[in-house]
């Protein structure tokens, strides 16, 4: 059966502005014709029967679809599981929270495992019903102990490049984000290896002085993992890795919008120094997310899941049970920024900064990507490439 083409009515669409009643129509996977609701009852009568499917937004939004860069599981199972099923199951539960594309994100682990994810990831075929792997997250190993966070201490290594090759020639442009701490021995070189074949760079779990943060930024660094967290904090004195990011232009920011990792008045000096126009809203979601409280694994160290927040034992925050959605809600509803704003820190800014630009903005041309939401934000259909991916019905 013909693939039928989309024309989606009766919604606010959430563009730089808020179109109200208004039509998104789609052609494939690509975005023809976003308008209006007068132009959308014309392009609606003038429609080939049978092959436009019309769907009713029913008074709710039209958004784009959120990308995730950094999350690491979620409905009981993650990445490092190193599974089809993980990657499986993952995939369908962001589907069916409005994630369209996410980067699955590794843990810091010995050689091996890595490599076996690596694989898993490279040859990886998703199904209709799931959000799109976009590639993978390296988060470590080339870290700095003193800020591992919930990382695998023993795993933790030096910068190699012989590894990154591997790893490269395993996954080629599926490596699309890797953390690291400039500071670590033979991470500038590293930088510079890896902006030369596209991959984006970021500074976390870092002990780093601001110069040498402004080091790793002229070497190639574009991008800042769960700004505030895992890094050395702004001092007057030393502005550290903090400093460096909310002072050098044009550095991506991630945010962990839970109101648990950062307080809103640190998310508002975010906003204030790095903008909603380079923030990049995450989950750094792990297994537990979308499940109750209780005790998970993230790698290979047992976390515990008391109301809603995932911990080490020794009480370090590790990852959360947050969805693309509720940060979205969180930073509307609590933190104040505009409809406009908060979907564009959720889907054009994390595509823009891994490089996708094509993609996290409902404009003629661009990928057909949507989340479709009551009024109240509630997900009712997940649309990928111009299928529907979920429905709520």
């Amino acid at each position: 059966m013909a693939k039928k083409h989309l024309i989606i009515t009766n919604g606010t669409v959430v563009t730089n502005e808020l179109i109200t009643r208004g039509t998104v129509v789609t052609i494939g996977d690509r975005i023809m014709y976003v308008g209006n609701e007068e132009e959308g009852e014309k392009i609606k009568k003038a429609a080939i029967p049978g092959v436009f499917e019309i769907i009713d937004a029913e008074g709710g939004f039209i958004a784009p679809g959120f990308i995730d860069v950094h999350m690491h599981g979620s409905a009981g199972l993650e990445l490092m599981d190193g599974t089809e099923e993980a990657m499986r199951r993952m995939a369908r539960y962001l589907a069916k929270s409005g994630t369209v594309s996410f980067l699955p994100s590794t843990v810091t682990a010995m050689k091996d495992k890595t490599r076996a994810v690596a694989e898993l990831v490279a040859n990886y075929v998703g199904a209709d019903d799931e959000a799109e792997v976009l590639g993978v997250h390296l988060e470590g190993p080339y870290i700095n102990e003193k800020y591992k966070g919930a990382q695998y201490g023993p795993a933790i290594r030096p910068a190699d490049l012989s590894e990154l090759e591997e790893l490269y020639a395993i996954l080629g442009e599926k490596l699309r984000l890797i953390t690291l701490a400039p500071e670590i021995p033979g991470c500038l070189e590293a930088i510079r290896w890896l902006k030369g074949r596209g991959v984006t760079v970021s500074i976390g779990h870092s002990d780093a002085t601001y110069e040498e943060a402004i080091a790793g930024f002229e070497a190639g660094i574009t991008h800042a993992t769960h700004t505030y967290n895992g890094m050395r904090g702004l001092h007057h004195r030393e502005p550290g890795v903090l400093g460096a990011i909310l002072s050098y232009p044009g550095i991506w920011a991630e945010l962990i919008a839970d109101l648990v990792h950062v307080h809103p008045g640190a998310i508002k000096v975010m906003l204030s120094s790095v903008g909603t126009e380079r923030i990049v809203l995450i989950t750094d979601a792990v297994q537990a997310t979308g499940l109750p409280d209780g005790e998970y694994m993230l790698g290979d160290q047992q976390i515990f899941v008391s109301d809603g927040a995932a911990r080490l034992a020794e009480g370090n925050l590790a990852g959360s049970t947050l969805t693309m959605l509720r940060a979205v809600k969180n930073m509307i509803q609590e933190i104040g920024v505009s409809i406009p704003e908060a979907f564009t820190m959720a889907s054009s800014n994390p595509a823009q900064s891994i490089g996708l630009k094509d993609r996290g903005r409902i404009r003629e041309g661009n990928r057909a990507d949507f989340v479709l939401l009551t009024d109240d934000f509630e997900v009712q259909k997940t649309i990928i490439a111009g299928k529907v991916a979920y429905s709520a019905d």
